[in-house]
Order: C-alpha cells, then sequence, then structure tokens
C-alpha cells in the first residue's frame, strides 16, 4: 500500500512539473538555483528580482569579472549577492551582504581581492577574498556624503578602480531632487590602502556638489582622474570641470580640465570614461555629445574625434550619445548608446541615428580604423587575447529582442566571430585572460505590451580560438 501511495506522490509531482512547464515556459520557478547546459553555453539563474519595464531608465544591473587566481567568474547581483563561479556555472560560494544593490566591482592586481560597491541606506563597499568569500574589512559611503532616507537619497560606491600597490578608489556619491526642482549632488573620491585604512578623501574638507560617476588611475604617473556627468550646471555650482586629476600619494588636487563644450549642448558630461592604457600613459574618454578623446596622464589633449554628430529631425535634435572610451592593445575604442531626443530624452526619436550603439576604433594616432554597429547598446565591454566582448541589451527604440546577447569580435579587423543570443537583455560582460571563456549577465525586462523577456541568470560561454 505504502509503495502504491508513493508512486502515486511520484506522478502527481511529474504532472505539476509538466503543467508548470507548459504554464512558463523556459522560466519554470523549480529552476531558480538549477543550472542549464546547452551548447557552448551554460546558464545558472542567479534568483528573482523585479522585472522592470524595457522602457525604464536605470535599468537592473549584474556585475561579472574574471578572477585568474581561481580560474573563476565573480558575480554580483541587484539583491545585494555575491557569488564565485567555476567555468562549469557551479556557485563555489555565495555571500549576502545587505539589503542594497551591487554597482560596482574591481579586483585587486592578484586576483584575490574583490572590491564590492553597493547602492544602500549605507553605501557600503566590501573586500571579500575571492577564494573563501570571507569579508575583509568594509567602509559606509553614507559617512562620506551622508544620506537622506526621507527624499530616498540614498548612498552608492558608483565606481571602484585599484591600483599597482592594490591602493583603492572608489566613487561616493548620492543625489536627491531640492524643492527647487533643481539636482543635488553630493561626492567624495575616498582612497584606501589594502587593509581598509582610510589614506585621503577628496575633497579634504567639503562634498563635489556634482555627479562623479567614473574614475581611473595611473600607477606610472600617481594619480586619479574622476570625471563629472552632472545633467545640468548651475551658477552655485563649485565642481564644473570635467575631469579632476589627484594625487595618489596624498590626495591633493593636480589639476582639473574642462573639455569645451559643443553647441547644441550646455555642458560636457562623462558617463563610462575616461579610462587609461595598461601602462598609464594615455587616456581615453567619450563624451554624451559624441566625441571621442585621447589624452596624455594629465588630461593634455592630443586628439578629438566626431564619432556621433546631433542632427535636426522635426524640430528636435537627435544624437547618439557617447559613452566609453577604452585603450587596449594599440587601439582607442569608443563607444555610443540608444538615440536620444535632446529637449526630452524620456520621449522616443523618430529615427535612430546612424551612429548609434556603434563601437568606434581608432588607431592611437587618431586614424580611423572600423565601426561595429550592433543591434542594441553595448552595456559593458571587455577584452582579451585580441578579441572584444560585447553586453547588448536594449534598444529604446527598435525593441528588437533578437539584438540580446553577447557579440564577440576580433580586434584587429572587427569582425564578429560569435554571437549567443539571451532572451532579456545581457548587462554584464568579461573575458578569461586567455580569450577561451566569456561570462555576462542577462536580466529580465517586461515589454510595453505585458510580455515577460528572459530571467536573471549567468551565462558562461565557451569560445573558439
Amino acid at each position: 500500500m505504502s509503495k502504491t501511495k508513493g508512486y502515486f506522490i511520484l506522478t502527481i509531482f511529474v504532472i505539476s512539473l509538466l503543467s508548470l512547464f507548459w504554464l512558463t515556459g523556459d522560466r519554470e520557478p523549480w529552476k531558480i538555483f538549477s543550472r542549464m547546459e546547452q551548447k557552448n553555453n551554460i546558464s545558472t539563474h542567479l534568483g528573482d528580482v523585479p522585472a522592470e519595464n524595457y522602457d525604464r531608465m536605470g535599468f537592473t544591473k549584474g556585475l561579472v569579472a574574471y578572477a585568474k587566481e581561481e580560474n573563476a567568474w565573480v558575480v554580483g547581483n541587484d539583491r545585494g549577492e555575491i557569488f564565485l563561479f567555476d567555468n562549469e556555472g557551479n556557485a563555489l560560494w555565495k555571500r549576502a551582504l545587505g539589503i542594497g544593490k551591487l554597482v560596482s566591482l574591481a579586483l585587486s592586481k592578484k586576483g584575490d581581492v574583490v572590491y564590492v560597491g553597493e547602492a544602500s541606506p549605507t553605501g557600503n563597499i566590501y573586500a571579500i577574498k575571492v577564494k573563501t568569500g570571507d569579508i575583509l574589512w568594509s567602509a559606509a559611503a553614507a559617512d562620506y556624503v551622508g544620506a537622506d532616507l526621507s527624499s530616498r537619497s540614498y548612498p552608492s560606491v558608483v565606481h571602484i578602480c585599484v591600483d599597482d600597490d592594490d591602493n583603492i578608489y572608489a566613487n561616493a556619491y548620492r543625489f536627491v531632487y531640492r524643492k527647487d526642482g533643481h539636482r543635488g549632488y553630493s561626492g567624495k573620491l575616498v582612497a584606501f590602502a589594502p587593509d581598509g585604512r582610510e589614506r585621503w578623501q577628496f575633497p579634504k574638507e567639503e562634498i563635489i556638489d556634482s555627479w562623479i560617476n567614473w574614475n581611473d588611475v595611473s600607477s606610472a604617473e600617481g594619480v586619479v582622474v574622476i570625471s563629472t556627468s552632472a545633467y545640468e550646471l548651475r551658477e552655485d555650482m563649485r565642481y564644473k570641470s570635467t575631469m579632476y586629476f589627484i594625487n595618489t600619494a596624498d590626495g591633493s588636487l593636480h589639476n582639473q580640465v574642462t573639455v569645451p563644450v559643443i553647441p547644441p549642448f550646455e555642458n560636457t558630461v562623462m558617463r563610462g570614461s575616461p579610462n587609461y592604457s595598461r601602462d598609464g600613459k594615455l587616456l581615453a574618454a567619450a563624451v554624451s555629445d559624441g566625441r571621442g578623446l585621447l589624452f596624455d596622464a594629465f588630461g593634455g589633449e592630443k586628439w578629438s574625434r566626431s564619432v556621433s554628430v546631433p542632427a535636426e529631425i522635426d524640430g528636435s535634435v537627435i544624437n547618439a550619445s557617447g559613452r566609453d572610451g577604452f585603450i587596449f592593445e594599440d587601439k582607442v575604442i569608443f563607444t555610443t548608446i540608444n538615440t536620444y531626443n535632446r529637449e526630452n530624452w524620456q520621449l522616443p526619436t523618430p529615427v535612430e541615428h546612424p551612429g548609434s550603439n556603434s563601437l568606434f576604433v581608432f588607431n592611437i594616432e587618431g586614424e580611423f580604423l572600423y565601426k561595429y554597429r550592433a543591434l542594441g547598446t553595448s552595456e559593458a565591454i571587455a577584452f582579451s587575447n585580441n578579441k572584444i566582448a560585447c553586453a547588448i541589451g536594449r534598444n529604446l527604440r527598435t525593441h528588437n529582442y533578437q539584438a540580446h546577447g553577447a557579440v564577440i569580435l576580433d580586434l584587429a579587423t572587427g569582425a564578429e566571430k560569435a554571437f549567443f543570443h539571451t532572451e532579456g537583455p545581457l548587462q554584464a560582460i568579461a573575458l578569461n585572460d586567455k580569450g577561451t571563456y566569456a561570462a555576462g549577465v542577462e536580466a529580465p525586462a517586461v515589454t510595453p505590451d505585458g510580455k515577460l523577456l528572459g530571467a536573471y541568470r549567468l551565462h558562461i560561454w565557451k569560445l573558439a580560438d
């Protein structure tokens, strides 16, 4: 009797699973901690997150980096969790850090420590041992830029970079909508020693009244640069320059650079740059107005190129905003994102700008080499072994859902070597040191007609040589 009862329960369970499969397709609830393996693709769920509207600004994030010492992938998610996965998609450890979203991640030069920043009521930065997941130390951005919980003005560690001596430089930031309708910005660059001891703050006695979205460091020149990306400049603001160069030894200001504004824009904004070359001698930056620039280590301009020129259509100025600037090997790379309407960036544009969602590659002398245009925005880019990996996310103008996924390009020619489609937008990507594996984080999205695309998951792809 008990044996018959067992078979009956098993049958009901199987029927239930089949029913759920019929109802949910490939988003089965029992697979949330499972691993799926397909040809050249291992997929692992990272947990449930709210599926954002496809057209929403400030979309779901994911973080991923390759840790060479462990031959594994460090992954951070929107739930405040960090993982270490091997190449087969097995979680080696998992740690829940807090109640905030993880928004930035960097590895020590040896790759044995990961530094991760969150957006939360305290905005912590954590130093975590890669091998074990143990927390080595933490610090709170709220101690540097404050917090206003009543206005939901939460601090964030929005970007982190690490020098050759494993000193850490973290951009602490928060903003609030003021009663007069303007944005109020509060920013600090904080330098930490490898053991978590605070070395210095910039500025020392006040806050930066602008959005400091990015930083990078040149160990060779002993300077760290921060860039500003405030949506508006006001007469009462003190920090209006585009880039600030700070001495890594003591936090003193070396110099500041204002990149001239070009019409019809009113200010110069850098969002995903500047970034130094590997030797720290050159600095590449993309500007939201569509320019790509190359500087020396201290901000002296070497050359400038227009990769996206604003165009007027039906009385509206449209453009493809420049975002990323990189130098890898002997190439200078700039990216543009979705087409936007300058008068109201939330409104759709009548057409796509021809320079949108593109990657432009130049040599060090500024000679144009090639352009690669994706079907959606490159949310992140990684380089390794003559390969470029792009995480292709949303195209807010065409809603081409087949665009999502990982694109692998040949660095020398721009030829597409592989494309791995994901249902939802791909939000992050990394390559291993040999360029034989790529890993990316996919996010779910809800289309305007209410359809759910994809899930929150890590993908690991085996690449051809």
